[in-house]
C-alpha cells in the first residue's frame, strides 16, 4: 500500500485595484504535478480553470504567442534604443580609458629580438 502525498503552491497576484487578484495554484501528488488551476477573483467572485500539465503548456504558449504579437514591435524599438545608449556609455568608458593608457612600452633592440622569438612558424604547427 502506497501513501499519496499531495502538495499545493499557490501564488496570489494582486492587481491594482485591492478587490481583484489572480491565484495559480499546482497541484503535486506523489512528486508529480498533475493540476495547475488558474483562479481570476473580483469582488468576492471567482472563476476557476483547472487544467492538467499538458494543456497548462498549450495555454502558455498561446499566452507567450499573444505577448509576442503585442508586444513585438515595441520590444525591437526598445532593444534598438538599449543598444544605442550602450554604444554611448561605451564610447564614454573609452574616452575616459585614453587618458589613462597612453604609455607606450619603448622598443629596445632587447624587445625587438623578443618579438622576432615569439612569432610563430607555420612549418612548425601546421599539420597539412
Amino acid at each position: 500500500m502506497e501513501i499519496e502525498k499531495t502538495r499545493e503552491t499557490s501564488w496570489k497576484i494582486q492587481l491594482k485595484k485591492k478587490n481583484e487578484s489572480i491565484e495559480l495554484t499546482s497541484v503535486e501528488i506523489s512528486g508529480e504535478v498533475r493540476i495547475i488551476k488558474l483562479t481570476l477573483l473580483k469582488n468576492g467572485e471567482s472563476i476557476i480553470v483547472e487544467m492538467a500539465k499538458e494543456e497548462f503548456f498549450n495555454f502558455l504558449s498561446l499566452i507567450t504567442a499573444f505577448k509576442d504579437v503585442v508586444i513585438g514591435e515595441d520590444q525591437i524599438i526598445l532593444t534598438e534604443s538599449l543598444i544605442s545608449n550602450d554604444i554611448e556609455t561605451q564610447k564614454h568608458v573609452d574616452e575616459e580609458n585614453n587618458d589613462y593608457l597612453k604609455l607606450q612600452a619603448e622598443q629596445t633592440e632587447e624587445n625587438i629580438g623578443n618579438k622576432e622569438s615569439e612569432e610563430l612558424n607555420p612549418e612548425e604547427w601546421d599539420p597539412w
